[in-house]
């Protein structure tokens, strides 16, 4: 891409408030997902219910995600695979309150899932011939996110399908330049702001979006922080020292059959309705005498706290 060359946005994508390129199918399965997620958050509603609730509440949206993404797997259609993939994905990474409920074996397992449905769509993608920029424009920055992912979870449970991200995007990407990268990126500023002035100021209020003002602004109040990132990151490429052929590489979590015969079963031995209250995670669906004895505007029981 030359310095001068503008990315023109393809008709089937658009751009997240985050100024991400996204494929609107991906998209539209996000904005339902976040939907739901806020719909189930007790701080939104002024409630307390106890600890773990918005982490199982979110895991349940995790849960429902990967099985309609493994049925997606099930019948090979793999581009629908990708855009369930990504949208959870995009998804995790704002709302991972689920990583960190008390059930520690249920992470792991769900993890395997996760992990087995995106090493498995990876690679049949491969072979598909599709795993590209010509069909998804948006790969590389997708790839950047679940390498993230992986990592963050390399902490919790292990994330090896980091691996074969990473492996993809040495053998995809490794000869793109920092320069390179850096004018891409602008280009695709440039066009998320022209996207931006399409909107309705009731629609760029709902989604969430900044006009190229409102960001520089926004920018120049977190100069410092950002100046010292820049300098950090500079050379650094997200898949760091990354050999090709690690996309060949093995670990149990990506035998699929396994892996979900494992979750499933996980699931049928789990919880799945809130412990408190009725038993349905959507706070919106609540009456409001469900509501009243968990309101933190009434007052709550110090003991209730900690429950």
């Amino acid at each position: 891409m030359s310095s001068q060359e503008e990315f023109v946005m393809p008709a089937d994508h658009t751009f997240t408030p985050g100024r991400v390129l996204i494929h609107k199918t991906a998209y539209e399965r996000l904005e339902k997902l976040v939907e739901q997620a806020l719909n189930r958050d007790p701080d939104a509603q002024g409630l307390y219910i106890y600890n773990d609730f918005y982490g199982y509440a979110i895991l349940d949206l995790v849960d429902r995600e990967l099985s309609s993404i493994h049925g997606f797997v099930v019948k090979k259609k793999w581009l629908d695979a990708w855009y369930g993939l990504t949208a959870l994905t995009h998804l995790m990474h704002t709302r991972s309150d689920w990583t960190m409920v008390d059930d520690g074996d249920r992470v792991d397992i769900t993890n395997k899932a996760y992990s087995a449905l995106l090493v498995k769509t990876l690679r049949s993608l491969d072979d598909a011939s599709q795993l590209s920029e010509e069909t998804l424009p948006d790969l590389e920055n997708t790839l950047t996110l679940m390498t993230g992912w992986a990592e963050h979870m390399d902490g919790l449970t292990g994330g090896p399908y980091g691996v074969v991200v990473k492996g993809y995007g040495k053998k995809l990407f490794g000869t793109r330049t920092t320069e390179e990268r850096k004018r891409m990126r602008e280009a695709w500023d440039r066009a998320y702001d022209d996207f931006v002035k399409t909107l309705s100021p009731e629609g760029r209020k709902k989604r969430g979006d900044m006009t190229a003002e409102e960001r520089k602004q926004a920018m120049e109040e977190d100069e410092e922080d950002e100046e010292d990132e820049e300098k950090e990151d500079a050379d650094a490429v997200w898949f760091g020292d990354a050999k090709a052929s690690d996309i060949n590489a093995k670990d149990d979590s990506f035998k699929i059959t396994n892996s979900w015969k494992e979750y499933r079963e996980c699931l049928a031995n789990s919880p799945r309705v809130p412990m408190r209250g009725p038993a349905i995670w959507d706070l919106t669906k609540w009456s409001a005498k469900d509501k009243a004895q968990f309101s933190l505007g009434e007052g709550s029981d110090e003991d209730d706290m900690f429950f």
